[in-house]
């Protein structure tokens, strides 16, 4: 991109749509200019990845209609939205079992009484992992498979409370949950995924 002379975002995805592709990665999607035409490949027959930061799958569905796309061209065009975050993986030379209080249990949005003899698992440190306990990431997602329901709650223009209810009902894992499955595999802690995710 040199937008000083003339090549932008934009005009750049303009140009690539000339060439005929079968696919076409968007870097990542800031203004309306992008996402229409980014919409328009989609429409006419393209398969279109692209990026926007947002906090959750449903906040991606904001984040367009806020851009001033049509909401006919966008739930055609739409597929599915995946969201991620990286966790830091418990270093596996250090790690060792734990048994977090019941406070804490209940701060992570967890009933304390159920999970209360569950195994979890922490790290001290060591030299593997330059004393930091953890060692490497992994990625938490949230996918949201966008069906005919949920294509007329979007058209319809109801709250993303809607969408997000529609969407569990059709089996949508939220990042929280696909955290606190790694916690329960051993992978990372409670205080890791309580810093990348929210308690719902």
């Amino acid at each position: 991109m040199n937008e000083k002379k003339g090549l932008t975002f934009a005009r750049g995805l303009r140009s690539i749509l000339r060439h005929d592709p079968d696919k076409i990665m968007v870097g990542e999607i800031r203004d309306s200019e992008t996402a229409q035409i980014a919409i328009q490949s989609a429409l006419t027959g393209h398969l279109v990845f692209t990026t926007v930061h947002a906090n959750n799958v449903i906040d991606v569905i904001g984040r367009f209609l806020n851009m001033g796309v049509e909401p006919y061209n966008f739930v055609s065009s739409l597929n599915c939205v995946l969201a991620q975050r990286l966790v830091r993986v418990l270093c596996p030379n250090c790690r060792r079992q734990d048994k977090p209080a019941d406070q804490y249990l209940t701060e992570s949005g967890m009933d304390a009484n159920k999970y209360r003899d569950t195994v979890f698992y922490s790290s001290s440190g060591c030299e593997v992992c330059n004393f930091t306990g953890y060692r490497g990431r992994t990625a938490i997602h949230e996918l949201l498979n966008v069906t005919d329901n949920i294509r007329e709650i979007i058209l319809e223009r109801r709250p993303g409370s809607e969408v997000r209810r529609a969407a569990r009902a059709e089996g949508l894992t939220s990042l929280r949950e696909s955290a606190v499955a790694k916690v329960f595999e051993g992978q990372t802690t409670l205080h890791e995924i309580n810093r990348v995710t929210f308690v719902e």
